[in-house]
């Protein structure tokens, strides 16, 4: 079972990757069980649906052979219901109606799959919006805020060039601050935006194969952050250039899937998960597996100097 995309998260987030998966964790018993693929982030459009069915893992994995088509794909709320319809480029891709409202906070929505052998549904209830107060850089010895990084929301894309938010690589610690909401947990994820960006770490013993499995993208496991405060771990930066850091509030079905799935332990994450032991995921999807989850979400940008 590939990981999803976060991306999140990420970015979307998070991130979709249900194309990309296999559905090998479970052994052949498991082979033709339907697998969706959606999140939901607040504020956002309703994102597009995948629908795959697993495939037996001891034959080669056709995403063409995976992906179904055919179905009937309806999203609803309390007072909207939005019927999806079939990607005509990319089959096992289901879009919504090009009037769909964006995601709304704190709301549950519904979502029903119907194929002509099988029924599969999940909920979801949107977590409230996310968004950050400021974004700081605190001396590393006396924890002082020495400047306030630029936001998003006062500088757009411009905050990669703006002085305030060049950081010289593991020069004092940057610190994100938001106001707690009701979520059930919280994930950090960070993404290098430059992909030809220069190899960052200056250590002897790494070789170029070595250098070659750092990946430019990664998240944390689920953490509780009741201050609102969280900081950017320099030992998730790799590269120089362009970044993009993200927090993420997610909902329970999100929250179940990453902490049970063994292949979850996000790019970052120091140690192992709580669901490290689990031997098949909490999917929370009745008549089928995958994820259908939701998370509100709001970012920091800023590029990374060498020292």
């Amino acid at each position: 079972m590939p990981r999803p995309v976060l991306a999140l998260i990420a970015a979307t987030i998070l991130l979709s990757c249900a194309a990309e998966r296999d559905g090998g964790l479970f052994g052949p018993s498991e082979a033709g069980v339907l697998l969706v693929d959606a999140l939901l982030l607040v504020d956002q459009p309703l994102p597009p649906i995948y629908l795959r069915r697993t495939q037996d893992p001891d034959t080669p994995y056709s995403p063409l052979a995976a992906a179904v088509g055919g179905a009937r794909i309806v999203l609803s709320t309390d007072s909207a219901t939005y019927v999806y319809a079939a990607d005509p480029d990319s089959l096992g891709r289901y879009l919504p109606p090009p009037d769909a409202a964006d995601v709304q906070p704190q709301t549950a929505y519904g979502l029903r799959v119907e194929t002509d052998t099988d029924t599969l549904g999940a909920q979801t209830t949107t977590p409230p919006r996310l968004r950050l107060l400021e974004v700081v850089l605190l001396d590393e010895d006396t924890l002082e805020p020495k400047r306030r990084l630029q936001t998003f929301a006062e500088s757009g894309d411009a905050v990669y060039d703006a002085p305030e938010n060049r950081l010289r690589y593991l020069d004092d610690l940057v610190e994100i601050r938001f106001e707690p909401i009701d979520a059930v947990a919280y994930q950090l994820a960070l993404f290098s935006l430059d992909p030809d960006s220069d190899f960052i770490i200056d250590a002897d013993f790494l070789e170029e194969d070595d250098i070659e499995e750092f990946e430019r993208e990664g998240s944390s496991p689920p953490l509780d952050i009741d201050d609102g405060n969280a900081r950017l771990p320099w030992f998730a930066v790799a590269w120089e250039g362009r970044h993009l850091f993200k927090v993420l509030a997610i909902d329970r079905n999100w929250f179940d899937y990453v902490r049970t799935n063994p292949e979850e332990a996000g790019g970052f994450a120091a140690g192992g998960l709580a669901g490290d032991n689990f031997e098949r995921p909490l999917f929370n999807v009745e008549g089928g597996i995958g994820l259908f989850g939701s998370a509100s979400v709001d970012s920091v940008g800023f590029s990374v100097l060498p020292r």
